[in-house]
């Protein structure tokens, strides 16, 4: 598929040949996980398949998530239990229809954007996490320990054992039969993952996890014919509620005690509920998402809301909490789920399995379970992601380990406030460490600080102690064009230091600096018009160009948009001056006085002389465009000057480097020393003097300009650039 509305052509199930078998294979993980979370909880068995119930049928139609499997949680095991041994377990449901109201609140409120701030590290820490988790608990289930139950994220764990512990201490219980079971069905996972497997289409239909649990019931089924001392049974099986009747259904259901409404315990409940779900379901979303090979995002305002209808019924008829859960989820997307059609046929497939056929159900050996869970672990580690995220550096890596680390000897929810909690230190110490500038040692001494757009007391000790560095008789500058927000403290910062660079003999060059707090965005350099054109005299546009070039030396520039440029020259151009320079790559005289599109004309040819097409260009932009400015540019390690100087005779170009030949002759009888292109004294010395001859070439071979210059419209000046400083040096004013 190549897009969400491709995928979604033809109704909810139009991708029912994934959906379904993915829809299976979370079904039957689902059931031991729902029934063993129900009794971590204290509650009856059948209100953790209630919530796996009404998460397909009500949450998962209404939910804007994709992928995401929502019900019962061990993050909420204690609070369930807590709430139920205050309350009763119908005060406990009332608790549960409040919560659900809480989180309905919430998503209105939109709160859901809190999911957009949950850091990747911590996502990606608590998708490997989880997986190592899920693989610690399942080698017991695997061997037959089946002491601790399903669904378990805990590392001390229900049998006060932990989750190391529990690998030595279960080899005393271990059985053949589970162990031989788990290894078949590891066996056929393994095969059916095979790129030779999948080209057939029986393979494509039916999924590895379901043919494993069937041939596992299949052998342990044997085992009762035939070896009944051999075979599982008991708490090594799932164990499903078997209803006989009507009557039986009913007397599953429970339903809250509306008359607990006025005990404030009620609500305490709801609230961490409420809390703790909606966290839960949030960073699930985020991981979802990570791992939908489509990349669709979830809503998460909607899905707070979503939750807490599925809350509020599940509390109505008796049964657990629920929350989108990553385990379940990534069944289903390993397994090729493409909609969230896959919770809804894994709700209506607990409900005919609750409801027709329990003793089936009940036939399935936890050991091919674990199993199945135990390569869902393998690949939610992902260990290609630990690389990832230890190039990502170790301001991502370190909370990623400690997220996973926190959750393995924690629990699932302390592990992620724990990775949260460095995820945030790490931040403070990145943003400490480079967030607020660009710093370029520039030339020699000189030190340019660039604010970003927003500047927090967080990077006040970094800036304060970067400003106490500088050393004395340098050059700073501190450009503050792109910040937006700058908080007072570190305003306060900036304008101490204006003393403190007087008494050290600091050079200090302040751009933009607005004031503190929000700031109003610095107003966009546009092009020249008639009227600002007109009103601008020789003196004035020789100085504008001096702050230009005074910019470009600081690595600062004007703030342009050139697209709105582009859109206010597209009927007219007003150029304030006319420069003739050198072709020399080096010498863009737009950068060099920081012009924009539409700020001046540029004429550009080796060694900068004139000729009758560089006057006539002079003319038309002084008398016709109304140019106020003609600036003659020379550089200083000129090539043309250099091979004028060294006699240089190549075609076309010996008549260019002839024009220089003035420059190289006046020099010469200046001097009384020879001419040398290798002495870069003498040099310098023609490229000024080739400068000065050209301002007066003009003005003698043009008398239209120099009778513009006369009269004052127009001024004639020349200047050197020094390549090696950026400076642009004017022979003198106009």
């Amino acid at each position: 598929m190549n897009s969400n509305s491709e995928m979604n052509n033809g109704g909810l199930f139009a991708n029912l040949k994934y959906d379904l078998p993915a829809g299976v294979a979370v079904f039957l993980i689902t059931i031991p996980l729902s029934l063993g979370i129900a009794l971590a909880s204290g509650a009856p068995l059948f209100s953790g398949l209630i919530a796996g119930i009404i998460s397909g049928l009500v949450v998962a139609p209404l939910s804007g998530s994709s992928l995401g499997i929502s019900g019962a949680t061990a993050g909420l095991a204690m609070i369930v239990w807590t709430a139920i041994d205050k309350l009763g377990f119908n005060g406990f449901l009332l608790s549960l229809v409040i919560a659900g109201v809480f989180q309905i609140i919430m998503g209105l409120s939109k709160a859901g954007v809190i999911a957009y701030y949950f850091p990747s590290s911590v996502v990606n820490g608590m998708l490997s996490g989880m997986g190592l988790i899920l693989f610690l608990k399942q080698i017991p289930h695997a061997i037959g320990y089946d002491r601790d139950y399903e669904g378990d994220t805990s590392f001390i764990q229900a049998d006060n054992y932990s989750s190391f512990t529990e690998l030595a201490h279960m080899l005393e219980f271990s059985s053949p039969t589970a162990i031989m079971i788990a290894l078949t069905s590891l066996a056929i996972l393994f095969l059916w993952e095979q790129p030779f497997m999948k080209k057939h289409r029986f393979f494509q239909l039916f999924q590895g996890a379901l043919i494993a649990i069937l041939a596992a019931v299949l052998i342990n089924e044997g085992l009762q014919s035939f070896y009944p001392e051999l075979a599982l049974s008991g708490n090594h099986l799932v164990m499903i509620p078997v209803l006989n009747n009507a009557g039986d259904l009913l007397s599953q259901l429970h339903f809250p005690d509306f008359s607990l409404l006025n005990n404030p315990a009620v609500y305490l409940a709801a609230l961490a509920i409420a809390v703790v779900a909606s966290l839960k379901t949030l960073l699930s979303v985020e991981a979802v998402d990570k791992m939908d090979p489509y990349k669709r995002v979830t809503p998460t305002n909607r899905e707070l809301i979503v939750q807490g209808i599925g809350n509020a019924c599940s509390g109505l008829i008796g049964g657990l909490p629920m929350a989108q859960v990553v385990v379940r989820s990534s069944i289903g997307i390993q397994s090729g789920a493409r909609t969230k059609a896959t919770g809804i046929i894994c709700g209506v497939l607990l409900l005919f399995a609750v409801i027709f056929i329990p003793t089936m159900i009940n036939k399935i050996p936890l050991a091919s379970l674990a199993s199945v869970l135990l390569v869902v672990g393998y690949k939610l580690i992902r260990p290609k992601v630990f690389t990832t995220m230890y190039k990502a550096g170790m301001y991502h890596f370190i909370p990623f380990c400690v997220t996973i680390l926190g959750m393995i000897f924690t629990d699932l929810l302390i592990g992620l406030v724990i990775g949260l909690i460095f995820a945030l230190f790490s931040i403070l110490l990145e943003n400490y460490k480079s967030a607020f500038y660009f710093n370029e040692s520039h030339i020699g001494n000189k030190t340019i600080l660039r604010l970003s757009e927003h500047i927090s007391f967080l990077n006040k000790a970094n800036i304060q102690q970067t400003l106490e560095q500088l050393p004395d008789y340098s050059e700073v500058v501190i450009d503050a064009t792109r910040s937006k927000y700058i908080d007072y403290d570190v305003f306060e910062i900036i304008e101490n230091f204006k003393i403190e660079a007087q008494r050290k003999h600091i050079k200090l060059t302040i751009e933009n600096l607005r004031g503190f707090g929000v700031l109003q965005p610095v107003e966009n350099a546009r092009a020249p018009t008639y009227d600002t054109q007109q009103s601008l005299t020789p003196a004035k546009v020789l100085a504008l160009l001096k702050e230009g070039n005074e910019r470009f030396v600081n690595n600062l520039k004007s703030n342009r948009n050139l697209l709105e440029q582009i859109n206010d020259t597209r009927k007219g151009q007003f150029p304030i001056a006319i420069i003739l320079s050198c072709m020399d790559s080096r010498t863009s005289v737009e950068l060099i006085f920081d012009q924009g599109l539409g700020d001046v004309f540029s004429a550009r040819v080796a060694g900068n002389v004139i000729n009758d097409d560089i006057l006539g260009s002079m003319e038309y932009a002084c008398k016709l465009a109304g140019s106020k400015l003609i600036v003659v540019l020379g550089h200083s390690h000129c090539g043309a000057v250099k091979g004028a100087c060294a006699n240089v005779e190549l075609d076309h170009l010996s008549g260019l480097l002839h024009k220089i030949k003035p420059a190289v002759d006046a020099v010469q009888a200046e001097e009384s020393v020879g001419i040398s292109a290798g002495n870069d004294e003498i040099v310098q010395k023609v490229a000024d003097k080739n400068v000065q001859l050209t301002v007066e070439q003009i003005k003698s071979k043009s008398p239209l300009l120099d009778a513009m210059l006369q009269s004052g419209e127009i001024g004639i000046v020349g200047g050197m650039y020094d390549i090696e400083t950026g400076k642009v040096k004017f022979y003198a004013d106009v």
